[in-house]
């Protein structure tokens, strides 16, 4: 059993650049995600008057600095979770007193949410690693794979270590590239530069498009590269290199494309697909071989 120490409660003194918006500043200072608070999170802050420097008449989330500004954000105390060891082996690949590089499986989800159970990487990783950069409920997590996506992942041991591999994350500076089979034996274009959105029709869901949606739709800009492709007769596989780490943007901007993912069980069709193409479910798990 391992009982997550609290965070408590601190300041952080930050100077403003010219001409930024606010929230956009603190998202990529504080981490937009698993490392530190969501935006969100940020949003809250700003309207409970958590920020210093700014008049409370000027301080809203599209503040821009007509100079360099010193600002001091009240940052609040996480709560203590209690986070079980969960009985699953998870290969390290790399590890030393600042970090860790682990290949987290097909299946498993990255940290504790609403939905989860007690079965998470979190939760493998507390019984697993001795030390891990503390977090109310993602210990050590810097960044994040999707549910049914395996792959490499950096966790950090420190606060240090979370906020520089937060950082290099932010600035763009590590470099994301990932495989997949989609249907169809297609020619993807190798520069794909558009905006991902929540689809409104479903959130569990985004969507992705070459223009920006109408107003009232938070947007954000999504690219990729494709960078290798190899077809088969009923399907294609391709090397991915993500300039943008949005969420879904992989799936979403396959689909977007009429090539989903094979097996993405929220974007794909799997068995419409199967049944056009008259793959049996043999072939379908074994499509590059076909």
């Amino acid at each position: 059993m391992a009982l997550n120490k609290p965070v408590k409660a601190r300041s952080l003194h930050l100077e403003l650049p010219e001409g930024v918006r606010l929230d956009k500043f603190l998202a990529g200072e504080l981490g937009d995600g698993p490392a530190g608070f969501s935006r969100s999170q940020l949003q809250r802050l700003i309207e409970e008057g958590q920020i210093e420097g700014i008049s409370a008449k000027n301080l809203k989330a599209s503040f821009k600095a007509k100079s360099p500004l010193a600002i001091t954000i009240h940052l609040p105390a996480e709560k203590s979770a209690e986070i079980l060891p969960f009985a699953a082996t998870i290969p390290v690949l790399y590890e030393d007193e600042y970090l860790a590089i682990v290949h987290k499986p097909a299946g498993m989800t990255v940290h504790p949410g609403a939905a989860t159970g007690n079965d998470t990487l979190v939760h493998a990783l507390v019984g697993q690693i001795k030390k891990l950069a503390p977090h109310a409920e993602r210990p050590g997590i810097v960044h994040r794979l999707d549910r049914e996506t395996e792959g490499l992942m950096v966790i950090a041991k420190t606060d240090k270590s979370r906020a520089a591999l937060a950082k290099l994350f932010a600035d763009r500076q590590v470099n994301k590239k990932y495989q997949a089979i989609v249907w169809g034996s297609v020619e993807l274009p190798e520069e794909v530069d558009g905006f991902i959105w929540r689809d409104r029709k479903n959130r569990k869901k985004m969507k992705f498009g070459y223009q920006a949606p109408e107003q009232g739709v938070r947007a954000r800009e999504a690219q990729l590269l494709i960078s290798e492709q190899t077809r088969y007769k009923y399907g294609t596989e391709i090397e991915i290199n993500l300039i943008t780490g949005r969420t879904h943007q992989i799936r979403a901007t396959c689909t977007h494309l009429h090539a989903p993912i094979l097996g993405d069980t929220l974007y794909g069709d799997d068995a419409g697909r199967a049944k056009t193409y008259k793959v049996g479910r043999e072939k379908r798990e074994n499509l590059a071989e076909c």
